[in-house]
């Protein structure tokens, strides 16, 4: 298992479903025309240089000790890349990347639905369960307690994993505050939860961390660690001199390692050559 150095679709917003929706294949069963798009329910195809078992360890540990976990930081640290290396170890994961047209309830309630059961491997589809009314409270614990449902493992140690990639872009969504104070408490008992976003989210999310019930991980746990550093440049042809001066002058940063790695100054595009030529 190998991680990237960056995100595949945070560095460069590139990668967006929405647009793309003449070639992407539309999900069986959608309702109240809503197209799904099943690229959002797919864990990404994250491959790179050197595997970071830290990173796997600590999200293990997170996921063992609170009820959800936050993985916040800017575009290119690195969020989407460790979650979907962690996911792949997971023996279920519902996995959903969220963008900014999904800020409506009804169409990121159906995404979310249709997630759940593809990671669930239910034979019903997102039109066999009842439809998603509106965003009351009541509307919402009905909605999740029939979604959770479909998640119960049929093993007991094995609790599945729900993936929200790019929540920061639900900020905003009026009902946000209301969802997120019932999702919790209703996958306790069932399911993992792991919250990808860009920002630091509003208080109705926030609040769970001072209740011990939300545990964070920053950019500067995402950031490589020396031995991290040494190896990825090693693989580039970096001394053992030459990477610990960079190490000590980037401080493990993504943004700033990588023109120590392609010779040149960073951008979008220089992340995206990068992936491919580092599989």
């Amino acid at each position: 298992m190998s991680f990237l150095l960056q995100d595949r679709f945070d560095a460069t917003e590139t990668y967006s479903p929405v647009s793309q929706t003449t070639s992407a294949t539309p999900a069986k069963g959608e309702r109240d025309g809503v197209h799904i798009l099943k690229e959002k329910l797919e864990i990404p195809n994250c491959e790179g240089l050197i595997e970071r078992p830290r990173l796997i360890e600590k999200l293990e540990r997170s996921l063992n000790r609170f009820a959800a976990t936050l993985v916040c930081g800017r575009a290119g640290t690195g969020k989407t890349s460790i979650a979907a290396a962690y996911a792949r170890t997971r023996k279920s994961t519902a996995w959903f990347t969220v963008e900014s047209s999904d800020i409506d309830w009804n169409v990121f309630a159906t995404y979310l639905t249709a997630s759940v059961l593809q990671a669930a491997g239910s034979k019903k589809t997102v039109g066999d369960l009842p439809g998603v009314t509106n965003s009351s409270p009541a509307a919402m614990g009905i909605f999740l307690h029939n979604i959770v449902s479909e998640l119960v493992p049929a093993e007991k140690d094995h609790r599945p994993l729900l993936v929200l990639d790019g929540i920061h872009h639900l900020f905003d969504a009026d009902w946000f505050g209301r969802f997120f104070n019932i999702l919790q408490p209703s996958l306790s008992e069932t399911a993992d939860l792991l919250l990808l976003c860009r920002s630091k989210p509003p208080n109705p999310l926030w609040r769970l961390r001072s209740k011990q019930q939300l545990d964070v991980i920053d950019e500067k746990t995402l950031a490589f660690d020396r031995d991290e550093t040494m190896l990825l440049l090693e693989q580039v042809g970096r001394s053992q001199a030459e990477a610990a001066r960079i190490h000590a002058e980037t401080f493990g940063r993504v943004s700033k390692l990588l023109p120590f790695i392609t010779g040149k100054q960073s951008s979008s595009t220089d992340y995206t050559d990068f992936i491919n030529q580092s599989v």
